[in-house]
């Protein structure tokens, strides 16, 4: 009998995790925190984004930009395979506008292919929190914008490509504002409001 237990115990031991799971996946009801590090390039962009103020000073500051390309990192953690804090870092930048964002956000992580099979993606997740930075728009004496800060928040879905790292397409609507510096007669006294973010990026699980 002790032959038998120390066999089957030994081939246990030498089976391998099938490479559609992740090792935190071995033991459904372990408690697990996995380390998430997102690398993202998309763009940023909105009709809010154009802007027209005819100051005090009787100058006109004018930007008709309406999009501006993002280059972004999200980290953080994922507990227990569903529940995620995530920081972000993120530059943005167009002809004439550049920025600078960071944030936190919670998010809640599925697997549907598990459930559904064939026909959906590998992974999905959807998000919110905390977004804010500062904006500039680089021409001489168009005056400054204060720091913003507002919501953002989104949904991604991902394709696997291996056990540790996926592929992933993001849909992100924020609403976030910069204040003109600036007296103004007429027109805008802010840039920015609703916006939305469209990307991709490759996703590291550690």
């Amino acid at each position: 009998m002790g032959i038998w237990m120390t066999a089957v115990l030994a081939a246990g031991l030498l089976q391998e995790t099938p490479d559609y799971l992740r090792p935190a996946d071995e033991a459904e009801n372990r408690w697990t925190v996995d380390g998430v590090a997102v690398a993202r390039v998309g763009v940023w962009g909105g009709s809010d984004f154009k802007f027209q103020a005819t100051r005090t000073d009787g100058l006109v500051s004018t930007s008709k930009q309406q999009a501006l390309f993002s280059a972004s990192l999200l980290a953080g953690i994922e507990i227990h395979d569903h529940f995620m804090l995530l920081a972000t870092v993120e530059g943005d930048v167009a002809t004439k506008i550049t920025a600078e964002l960071a944030g936190l956000y919670v998010g809640w992580h599925q697997r549907p292919k598990e459930r559904y099979g064939r026909g959906v993606p590998d992974e999905a997740t959807v998000y919110a929190g905390v977004l804010g930075g500062s904006l500039k728009v680089n021409e001489d004496n168009f005056g400054d914008f204060d720091k913003g800060i507002g919501f953002g928040g989104g949904v991604s879905f991902g394709w696997s490509l291996s056990k540790h790292m996926s592929l992933e397409l993001y849909g992100e609507y924020r609403y976030l504002k910069f204040d003109f510096q600036k007296d103004v007669v007429s027109g805008n006294d802010s840039i920015g409001g609703s916006t939305g973010w469209g990307g991709v990026g490759v996703n590291f699980r550690f």
